[in-house]
């Protein structure tokens, strides 16, 4: 799994520069300054493994609460994940599971994602 997550986490970074706009006007044959930072692709892979590897399986509710555990804002994490918080931070603020969260009117692959945003 470490070899997985350090392949994804290279290949996030360097395709991530093209999305920088100091670095839209390079050649395919130019390598993109560095540091590269991976990005939210990366940081909810890990939380992925962090899960698989204490539990051997997939829990809606600890991964719920990993990716909010782990939710760092300057990964660019993608609109639609913000647009779920503005949604339903209600339902899935304050770490509720994942699945009641589902209930209330998330959907599961959308509560999941939620967790406990950290809002100003």
């Amino acid at each position: 799994m470490d070899a997985a997550l350090a392949g994804l986490s290279v290949g996030d970074a360097f395709g991530d520069q093209f999305f920088l706009a100091a670095n839209r006007g390079l050649s395919p044959d130019d390598e993109p300054p560095g540091p590269w930072e991976w990005s939210d692709d990366t940081e909810l892979a890990c939380s992925v493994a962090d899960v698989l590897r204490r539990l051997g399986r997939i829990d809606q509710d600890e991964l719920a609460a990993m990716f909010a555990a782990r939710f760092d804002p300057s990964r660019r994490y993608g609109a639609g994940l913000w647009n779920c918080w503005s949604r339903y931070g209600p339902a899935c603020h304050g770490g509720k599971p994942a699945r009641r969260s589902s209930a209330a009117g998330a959907p599961t692959e959308t509560a999941a994602r939620c967790g406990s945003p950290r809002r100003s």
